[in-house]
């Protein structure tokens, strides 16, 4: 990015040059300030952004929307007095960036401009009667990439305030496309929320961003596309409920004898890897000591960007690990023979993966388009306790 070029009309530098001549000005911001700035604080590069130049303009010009502020409040006070504070012991500090603005679309007048950050840091301003301020100009591929922008243009080295869960979840219900929001800039999509609230609010952990993503689905009633499951519990929700809602049997072995193991006909286990090594460990163990097939399910444990991908390498682990105990058990074979395996009486198979697509399928009048066990394409398939393993299909 060359900071030196200028891409603001000449008329309009004119135009903003007549107006600060007028301006007080206690802070003594020159364009030797603006040059001075731009050498230990250049200009961010924003996604989808092009930067215009950083000037120095009159307050007068730029628009300060209150519905646009990024933060659930429009201005803090103590954040605005930690500002004034800061001002009076430092100044004007040009190792921070200074607020971003574009062209205001809205206005008639050409020159005018419409700011995504500084709210805070003008009321504080003119407090002190400030009435011109230095500003970072850009032009927005689209509104998108500006809401993203204006969410990341707050960390600066004034005193700042961090942005907290429910000024991202503001930011996230205005940008969803709604009846009642038309003009928002994402899809009322699961996905492309979960993206967005990704880039917005990079600076929390995942703890946080789940809970913006999750208040957001509810809040604007939109259904999330991919299930997960608990390892824990017997909720809809949980590996076991899953189990149970298709009358499989539950998993493992504990609390029941072989009476009732034999009954059942085979034993279930869930892994969130093909390689899985206790659900491995126990299939050999229990199939062989019980002589019951061994059925693993497979899932994806979190949220997965390719499922399809996912689950494709997940029956690659599975075929390498049953690989590994073919070749240790030929290895200690007498003489060391090469030995056949009977696919029939081998006694861990893989039986499927559980369903986490659920996207509302418009073709099923809604229903989500994964609702019971299916293959690594996502095709729903029959659990067959005495069927063939689901690699070799």
């Amino acid at each position: 990015m060359n900071t030196s070029e200028r891409f603001v009309p000449v008329s309009t530098e004119m135009a903003w040059a007549k107006i600060a001549k007028t301006c007080t000005n206690p802070f003594g911001l020159t364009d030797k300030t603006v040059q001075d700035s731009l050498e230990v604080c250049p200009p961010i590069e924003y996604q989808g952004g092009r930067f215009l130049g950083r000037y120095l303009i009159p307050d007068a010009f730029v628009r300060y929307n209150p519905e646009e502020q990024p933060r659930d409040k429009s201005n803090v006070e103590e954040h605005v007095n930690d500002l004034v504070n800061s001002y009076e012991v430092q100044g004007y500090m040009i190792s921070a960036h200074p607020p971003i603005v574009s062209f205001d679309e809205q206005s008639v007048d050409q020159n005018q401009l419409r700011a995504q950050s500084g709210y805070n840091r003008k009321q504080s301003r003119e407090k002190f009667g400030q009435e011109i301020a230095i500003y970072d100009v850009y032009e927005w591929e689209s509104r998108y990439h500006e809401v993203i922008a204006r969410n990341t243009a707050n960390h600066h080295q004034n005193p700042q305030l961090s942005q907290t869960k429910h000024d991202y979840l503001k930011e996230v219900c205005n940008a969803v496309v709604t009846d009642q929001n038309p003009g928002g800039v994402i899809p009322a999509d699961a996905d492309e929320i979960s993206k967005f609230v990704d880039l917005i609010a990079s600076d929390k952990t995942s703890k946080i961003r789940n809970w913006i993503k999750k208040t957001a689905l509810n809040n604007c009633q939109v259904y999330p596309n991919f299930r997960t499951y608990n390892s824990t519990g017997t909720g809809r929700e949980t590996l076991k409920g899953f189990l149970i809602s298709q009358k499989y049997p539950r998993q493992g072995i504990e609390g029941r004898d072989n009476k009732e193991l034999n009954e059942q006909g085979c034993i279930t286990y869930c892994a969130g890897n093909g390689d899985n090594m206790q659900a491995w460990a126990r299939g050999i163990q229990h199939g062989t000591n019980k002589d019951l097939t061994v059925w693993i399910f497979g899932y994806a444990p979190n949220r997965v960007p390719d499922l399809e991908k996912f689950r494709i390498d997940w029956i690659e682990d599975f075929n390498n690990m049953k690989q590994t105990y073919i070749t240790f058990a030929s290895n200690i074979a007498e003489d060391g023979e090469s030995i056949v395996v009977d696919e029939d009486i081998f006694p861990v198979k893989f039986a499927g993966f559980l369903p986490q697509y659920v996207k509302p399928d418009p073709k099923a009048h809604g229903k989500p388009t994964e609702n019971t066990l299916v293959n690594q394409y996502g095709k729903s398939i029959k659990f067959d306790p005495d069927g063939d393993c689901l690699t070799l299909s």
